[in-house]
């Protein structure tokens, strides 16, 4: 048997480097806005733009892989985002007159590459042979929550000592990493896809009650956790008044230091635990800390509520996947491509939402008050819905799809 220690090595850090690269930008809409003008719309239209990019990728590539094999996607998933990244960085240069243009250009070809990967990745670390499948796969979404927090942690540090007049120099060194990470992947062994002839058509697969119900509780779960990534650090500043340092670090960080936690927790120990109920009082948890944000009684609970969200929502992307994988074994790469799509498409469309909703709400505005923290509190108040509609569809999903548990 092939040694795949190095293949597993590549995966976490190619999730480390797709979730750092699709949450990097929010911890620079802030230099980006006082530098270049960039308007809290655009930022909403940055954070479509990335899931959109995300979702096309997660669609358009299922059957590629599956024809193909892994490895060619593995290492040209790493040069896209490296890309990407440079492009992005270059837009000043490339466009001054409107740097805008250029983000979205670069904004697509990076996040169309960690769609990619959302489609590699699942299925490669969920097939490797051993003992308990579930625990390579969560080890490997681990890394993902490892990349929000290094995304928080050292973005903010080093525009914090270097200023933020040189956030094109952080956004180079991050392109380092899939630069790195390609090499690895070329020599690495990779698991066999599922022979043509023993998969579900994906005709099949759309009119299934397990996967349509698996894709809206995706789509919520996924928003309900990536909200706090894509809006927690502007919020933070512009909604509470804290400094963008004490914001992303005591805030961003807690959320992905929770998150990489409860899913590391899972990998370990959580064999005999019954994913269906996790996600389901992971959802109901999830409602009751976004209220605590919307209300924003204090700033230290809003930081608490932050790090609990992250813990609480950690299951509802990657239990989903397992609970539907599970129960549609004969799918490919294809059930992770699609339901990694729905949940780009659901966080793409209520991120765009925040941004167009604060902007709407600010200028409504009554005299005397701030009208920038007025339109992002009454934004974030609407997104309670996202939890409570996670709720209703992981109850929905544990009818049709209960979880199989692995007994350790």
């Amino acid at each position: 048997m092939p040694n795949y220690q190095r293949t597993l090595f590549a995966c976490n850090l190619a999730g480390f480097i797709q979730s750092a690269t699709m949450n990097l930008s929010p911890y620079l809409f802030i230099p980006l806005s006082r530098l270049y003008g960039i308007t809290y719309t655009q930022i909403g239209f940055l954070i479509l733009i990335n899931f959109v990019a995300q979702f096309a990728a997660d669609i358009y590539f299922g059957q590629p892989v599956n024809k193909y094999g892994y490895r060619p996607f593995c290492v040209s998933s790493q040069l896209a985002i490296a890309l990407g990244l440079i492009l992005f960085a270059s837009a000043p240069w490339i466009f001054p007159g409107n740097i805008f243009i250029v983000l979205v250009i670069a904004t697509v070809i990076f996040s169309a590459a960690t769609g990619l990967l959302e489609v590699i990745l699942s299925p490669i670390t969920k097939t490797i042979p051993a003992e308990n499948s579930e625990v390579n796969f969560m080890l490997m979404h681990t890394s993902f929550a490892a990349g929000i927090f290094a995304a928080a942690l050292f973005t903010t540090l080093l525009l914090h000592i270097l200023g933020i007049k040189m956030w094109q120099l952080v956004v180079f060194i991050w392109a380092l990493l899939p630069l790195t990470n390609a090499f690895l992947f070329l020599g690495a062994p990779l698991p066999e896809i599922t022979p043509e002839n023993q998969r579900m058509k994906i005709g099949e697969l759309l009119q299934n009650k397990i996967f349509i119900l698996s894709f809206f509780a995706i789509f919520f779960g996924a928003a309900t956790e990536l909200l706090i990534v894509q809006w927690g650090s502007t919020y933070l500043e512009k909604g509470l008044g804290l400094s963008k340092t004490v914001g992303d670090v005591g805030g961003m960080c807690l959320f992905a230091a929770m998150l990489g936690l409860a899913r590391f927790l899972y990998a370990k120990k959580g064999a005999g635990l019954n994913l269906n109920n996790l996600m389901i009082y992971g959802s109901l948890a999830c409602l009751v800390c976004y209220a605590v944000v919307a209300a924003a009684p204090a700033a230290w609970l809003v930081l608490a509520a932050f790090g609990l969200i992250g813990f609480f929502s950690s299951m509802l992307w990657t239990g989903t996947l397992i609970v539907a994988s599970d129960s549609l074994p004969n799918t490919g790469a294809m059930i992770f491509a699609l339901l990694a799509g729905g949940g780009d498409l659901g966080t793409a469309a209520i991120g765009q939402a925040v941004g167009w909703f604060s902007d709407r709400f600010a200028a409504l505005a009554p005299a005397g008050v701030a009208a920038e923290q007025y339109g992002l509190k009454l934004a974030i108040a609407l997104t309670i819905a996202v939890p409570l509609l996670s709720l209703v569809f992981q109850l929905l999903l544990k009818q049709v799809a209960p979880h199989r548990r692995v007994r350790s």
